[in-house]
């Protein structure tokens, strides 16, 4: 049983519910039907809704062994698998500080418990707190439905702040707010405003006017986690103390973070250069060509602006695209050595084993390995 649905999560534990013969229910909104029910075990999202919290407390007075996919109620004593919400947040501070951001806020329209565990992330990656843009906390309860004023006050957040400006939005729908605000200010994102979302949810992020980037949670493995951890408790397995976190996949990279926050126009030409050429061999005197300069005068530059090399940025981009691709399509492995530039699959994989430790394949499909 599980309320409310979410397809990721759904998909590892159907996977697991498939594998172990078990008769699965699913019933989104838990707690507004009877409770007349038999089953030997929940997993559930216990979120703000007193009514689920009220009937999770039941079940769990009858003894049914329940799995909290969510932190969001951690005044709640149940045992949990959930995403590492502290690993989110720096592994967004990672892409951020990659692209040469100086100056990071974070969005969300709420504020709870997840809210100030990714923010917390946010802030070590950064090695400092960045500034916070919540709603919630900036109108008055009773107008905080009121889209109208909510967009003000957000619209008066955008014009404000120094640019150019990196957000980590708490999820998709935040991110899509704060992108349509920003288009109606003519704020260009993300040359301006870079926006990175939590949840690749990608209905949402690949129907922007702009596409999102976003952090994968890696919700199919946390689904199948739960059930298995499910399954333990209900062959009587003692309960675990602590939650077990389930870290993020990867970040899936749009268009509204595809950008380095640099001022020079030599830099960022290179910069759209490169983007556009990594299916070719190229290099430091090919882009030096193009732009009509010298190649010692392009090498500097780079040194100068982004701290790295020429080719240290044209192997980080090659590397952004292929684990893009490998996220978001089911290209086969040559197809995507040919398209970033690595010329052969063993190439591709050799780099992308001493990277991250595994093979393009496994780096796919997390939740397989």
């Amino acid at each position: 049983m599980v309320s409310p649905m979410s397809h990721p999560r759904m998909q590892g534990i159907a996977r697991f519910a498939r594998e172990h013969d078990w008769n699965l229910m699913i019933q989104d909104r838990l707690g507004y039907h009877p409770l007349a029910w038999n089953g030997d075990g929940v997993i559930a999202t216990l979120r703000s809704d007193a009514v689920t919290v009220s009937c999770i407390s039941r079940l769990m007075k009858r003894g049914v062994p329940v799995v909290d996919l969510t932190i969001s109620r951690p005044d709640v004593s149940v045992p949990r698998v959930t995403s590492d919400h502290e690993a989110i947040g720096r592994l967004a501070a990672e892409h951020f500080m990659e692209r040469n951001f100086r100056n990071v806020v974070w969005f969300s329209a709420d504020w709870g418990n997840v809210h100030a565990m990714r923010f917390s992330g946010l802030s070590m990656g950064l090695g400092q707190s960045p500034a916070r843009w919540v709603l919630a906390e900036s109108l008055p309860k009773s107008r905080q439905r009121d889209w109208t004023t909510f967009k003000k006050q957000l619209r008066k957040m955008l014009e404000t702040e120094r640019k150019p400006v990196a957000v980590l939005s708490y999820d998709e729908t935040d991110g899509a707010r704060l992108l349509n605000a920003a288009l109606e200010l003519n704020i260009s994102v993300p040359e301006e405003l870079a926006i990175l979302t939590i949840g690749n949810n990608r209905v949402i992020c690949e129907n922007q006017s702009v596409p999102l980037s976003s952090i994968d949670q890696n919700l199919e493995l946390g689904g199948y986690s739960a059930a298995a951890l499910l399954d333990r408790l209900m062959a009587g397995e003692k309960a675990p103390k602590e939650p077990q976190l389930i870290p993020p996949a990867a970040i899936a990279v749009r268009r509204s973070t595809e950008v380095v926050a640099v001022a020079n126009d030599t830099v960022r030409a290179a910069m759209e250069y490169i983007s556009k050429s990594l299916d070719r061999p190229i290099g430091s005197p090919q882009i030096a060509e193009f732009l009509g300069i010298r190649r010692p005068v392009l090498d500097a530059l780079f040194r100068e602006h982004l701290m790295r090399s020429v080719g240290e940025e044209i192997r980080r981009q090659r590397f952004a695209k292929a684990k893009l691709l490998l996220s978001t399509t089911g290209l086969p492995i040559a197809e995507i050595a040919r398209q970033t530039g690595f010329c052969t699959p063993s190439h591709l994989t050799n780099t992308f084993r001493s990277a991250t430790g595994v093979t393009p394949k496994k780096w796919r499909a997390p939740t397989r390995a």
